[in-house]
């Protein structure tokens, strides 16, 4: 009996275990095996992303001097290296990004860019003796890690604050945050939901959108 012959005749007798699903309950312990290895791969990507963040912020803190142009350096690269601002950009601006022309998107991606970076430079002595503590982290899904924690005062003076960080984790690019909730209240959600009051308000026009974030730029 020629290799080929005895191929067909146990492919024939393997169709009925193939049919009745034995073969999937065969392979069903490897993918049981694999999916918790990338769950774990996920929340290891997820924790580094934010220990490294706060270790970046914590090192700024310790050496920011006042100088406005050497902070917004720091930041700027803080924010470029560990967030995803152009998917935080699409998403925030709800259905209307399908609506925006290409020149609308790019310069609504860099305006918002511009508005978070501005807006973490003027707040960022807020941040002198915060202390970030890992609560617990989850996979939510094959490319979403939620890491949890709070932020506590050092001084005691201000209560401590539950934050999550929704971390993008693909398999074949660096984790980047997404979103951060603030005693369970997503600020990207919020800041979808007020970008689409203001478009449409102005009659579904996504440059008024553009226009309303660069009144924001330039508010004190």
């Amino acid at each position: 009996m020629t290799r080929k012959s005895q191929i067909i005749i146990l492919t024939s007798d393997l169709r009925p275990l193939i049919r009745s699903g034995f073969f999937c309950l065969c392979l069903l312990p490897l993918f049981l095996t694999a999916l918790p290895a990338r769950a774990s791969d996920q929340i290891t990507a997820a924790n580094n992303v934010i220990t490294s963040m706060i270790s970046e912020v914590e090192t700024y803190l310790k050496t920011d001097s006042g100088n406005i142009e050497k902070r917004t350096e720091n930041i700027t690269k803080l924010l470029d290296t560990h967030f995803d601002l152009p998917a935080i950009a699409r998403f925030s601006a709800g259905p209307y990004w399908r609506a925006a022309n290409e020149q609308e998107r790019v310069e609504y991606v860099q305006t918002m860019r511009d508005v978070v970076i501005g807006t973490v430079v003027r707040n960022f002595d807020q941040l002198s003796g915060l202390r970030f503590i890992t609560i617990d982290s989850q996979a939510k899904g094959d490319k979403m890690v939620l890491v949890r924690g709070s932020f506590n005062d050092s001084t005691g003076k201000r209560p401590p604050v539950s934050v999550g960080w929704r971390v993008i984790t693909p398999a074949i690019a660096p984790a980047k945050v997404l979103d951060v909730e603030i005693e369970n209240i997503s600020m990207l959600v919020t800041q979808k939901q007020e970008n689409v009051t203001i478009i449409r308000q102005n009659e579904g026009r996504f440059s008024a959108l553009i226009k309303a974030l660069r009144k924001r730029q330039q508010a004190p």
